[in-house]
């Protein structure tokens, strides 16, 4: 039955669909992304924090020692209103989605944006963590600080199947990537 989950969850996931916003990719950090799923992360110059990038940073064996590798990373590259986001989508095996992104959006934009946002420190570096949509409950978001903008984690786990909330889970995420940064990005 577990797989079955999985295999749905991540299919799902992986297309972009959601029960609330009619199959179209949807972003908790910026409203309206253009999504482009082809593209290979990494390769956009436009992305100033790109110096990190979550595809490669995140390897199959991070990926299994976390049991965050349910189905392949799925590159993504988006954008909106000059805001940039780059990195991947993942599928935990406890059948939860995440993205793990860089973005030129620094913590000040997001803290204008998100004004409840709660402040973090995660692995040295201010974070802010936030639900973008209240209303629409299983996503929370966690973006940290870098040179150029900021990593952004949002995860989506509506059902609650790595049982906890939401935030905590983010933050979890957002905890065992952080130290993969290098110095300087």
């Amino acid at each position: 039955m577990i797989p079955a989950v999985v295999a749905v969850i991540g299919a799902l996931y992986l297309s972009g669909c959601s029960s609330s916003n009619g199959g179209t990719s949807e972003s908790n950090a910026m409203p309206s992304r253009t999504t482009s799923g082809s593209q290979q992360a990494g390769t956009s110059s436009a992305v100033p924090a790109a110096q990190f990038d979550p595809c490669t940073a995140l390897t199959t064996s991070f990926l299994a020692a976390h049991a965050w590798d349910a189905l392949p990373p799925a590159p993504r590259h988006e954008s909106s209103g000059g805001m940039q986001w780059q990195g991947c989508r993942f599928v935990a095996k406890a059948s939860y989605g995440f993205e793990v992104q860089t973005t030129n959006g620094s913590l000040k934009q997001i803290r204008q944006k998100f004004p409840a946002a709660a402040d973090l420190t995660i692995g040295g570096r201010n974070a802010l963590r936030y639900e973008a949509q209240p209303d629409n409950p299983g996503g929370c978001t966690v973006n940290v600080e870098m040179a150029n903008g900021s990593l952004y984690i949002l995860v989506d786990d509506p059902d609650s199947y790595a049982g906890k909330a939401p935030c905590e889970t983010a933050t979890d995420i957002a905890t065992a990537v952080v130290p993969l940064i290098p110095a300087g990005a």
